[in-house]
């Protein structure tokens, strides 16, 4: 996969209503070189190190890249106090497939897909060089499938397999195979939002306005299940009233 083909993007900023720190990283994992940039692990520890933030929201889309610069944000993101929410946007293949698994929640959005492999290289040399690399990825292998294995709780020979198969999910297979905790899908009425916010807002005053629709639903949700309580109480009354009417 073109490590260039997604437009590198990567952005740290603060919500505005909520105590939610947000992290976009959009492209390659890794320092990138002369043909492409890309989201190292120094850029996502030096973005986030003074973050004081309840949430950190990671909006992720990313072909991958270099897989310890993925062990690496996976650590460090295991490591913080702070609630770590992965929204995978479109993609997240190979080391950015990792990095999801850092996070206390995997969220897959709307047609996005997750992609995960055995470790690859480059390399030439004689035929002692070549088992030097064999045994080099080999051992990358087994680190990544420990990674899978931890957030999953699959089977060693069933990622093993998987990676070898170079296995790509849907939002609901990667749910299904616990490599993320839910997907989202949107109504009708959802997209149209999404897509107004999408062409009259800047990012950090698109992602306040999602921040107060989600606070929005979250409220009439609230307001629905005290309702639906009340309703069950009410009955409940009735049917007593009814038994002792019966009774007495």
């Amino acid at each position: 996969m073109k490590l260039n083909k997604i437009e590198h993007t990567f952005s740290s900023m603060k919500s505005e209503t909520s105590d939610e720190h947000v992290l976009v990283i959009s492209g390659a994992i890794g320092e990138g070189g002369y043909f492409y940039e890309g989201t190292s692990a120094t850029d996502v520890r030096k973005a986030l190190e003074n973050v004081k933030a309840k949430t950190i929201r990671i909006k992720l889309n990313s072909p991958g890249g270099n897989a310890f610069d993925g062990l690496e944000i996976y650590n460090y993101l295991k490591d913080l106090d702070a609630h770590v929410i992965v929204e995978v946007t479109a993609l997240a293949a190979s080391a950015a497939s990792i990095i999801a698994m850092g996070a206390d929640e995997v969220i897959m959005r709307t047609g996005s897909t997750m992609m995960i492999h055995n470790a690859s290289t480059i390399t030439y040399g004689n035929k002692d060089e070549m088992l030097k690399v064999h045994e080099y990825l080999s051992k990358i292998d087994t680190s990544i499938i420990d990674v899978y294995k931890e957030k999953t709780g699959l089977s060693t020979d069933e990622i093993k397999e998987m990676l070898n198969n170079e296995t790509w999910f849907t939002a609901s297979e990667a749910v299904e195979k616990g490599f993320a905790d839910s997907y989202e899908t949107q109504t009708k009425e959802e997209k149209e939002i999404t897509s107004y916010l999408n062409s009259n807002y800047s990012i950090s005053q698109k992602i306040d306005a999602e921040n107060e629709i989600k606070e929005i639903k979250t409220q009439i949700s609230e307001l629905q299940n005290q309702s639906d309580k009340n309703q069950e109480v009410k009955d409940k009354s009735v049917n007593d009233n009814r038994l002792k009417s019966l009774l007495f």
